[in-house]
């Protein structure tokens, strides 16, 4: 499992919580529990059944407990209906105060890391977070950065869109985060390659995703939530949590 698989990488304790709705599921929860403690061959720090809103259980559990990463599964959409529900890995993606893996697939190893960086003052913490993680995987990684392409008024400008090593040859805040990050790559003795992709930034992720064969996806949001931090992550981490080809860590902190 994609949780166990970065636990052993970071070298960090595990903790198993279960959330109930019914305290009659009491006693089938806690033997799921042990069946996974059995399955995941880790030493596990705390095993708990908890009888509430999974969410917020979730989410007040983390709070608590001083936890780097929430793990949890990705939301399945099964109907177009689901696609507008806000579902439980939303809720703790959109909310938690830590990083969140949201996990799919069942990967033995981590192979190749997709690192998404939007050249803003939070892409360094996202990039060391990346960094560490490919190292202790000896993974590879691609470092993809995606520019918002010319509005479809300046149609016939596209020679004005830089390539990538023009990009790099200029003094600007984006160019400087791209060298900076290529070098700490090769500083961390990661094998890594930077990749710039021209469009909606959704959209490119996605594509990227799909014609990379990544084992893990690596992003970035605001550290803080609030109402308005949440309207802007509504609209992208859902989609991206959804549609991605294999599992999706969200960078909040160091793990």
């Amino acid at each position: 499992m994609m949780g166990s698989l970065m636990a052993k990488l970071l070298g960090h304790p595990i903790s198993l919580l279960k959330v109930i709705t019914d305290e009659e599921e009491a006693e089938t929860a806690a033997s799921t529990l042990e069946t996974v403690q059995k399955l995941i061959q880790l030493p596990v720090a705390e095993t708990a059944v908890t009888l509430g809103a999974p969410a917020k259980e979730i989410l007040r559990k983390a709070e608590s407990g001083r936890y780097d990463l929430i793990v949890v599964g990705a939301h399945a959409i099964r109907t177009l209906w689901d696609q507008f529900l806000q579902s439980v890995t939303h809720k703790v993606a959109n909310q938690a105060t830590v990083s969140v893996l949201v996990a799919r697939g069942e990967p033995k190893q981590l192979r190749h890391l997709l690192i998404c960086t939007s050249g803003y003052v939070n892409s360094e913490i996202v990039v060391r977070n990346g960094a560490a993680l490919a190292r202790a995987a000896q993974a590879k990684v691609t470092l993809l950065h995606v520019a918002e392409s010319m509005p479809a008024m300046y149609a016939g400008l596209d020679e004005m869109e830089e390539t990538l090593p023009e990009l790099l040859q200029t003094d600007t805040p984006l160019a400087r985060h791209l060298k900076w990050a290529s070098e700490y790559l090769l500083q961390t003795q990661v094998l890594a390659e930077l990749k710039l992709r021209r469009g909606i930034v959704l959209d490119e992720l996605l594509d990227e995703a799909q014609e990379g064969a990544y084992d893990l996806i690596v992003v970035g949001t605001r550290a803080e939530y609030n109402v308005l931090s949440s309207l802007l992550m509504g609209q992208v981490t859902p989609k991206i949590i959804d549609n991605a080809p294999c599992s999706v860590l969200i960078i909040r902190g160091d793990l």
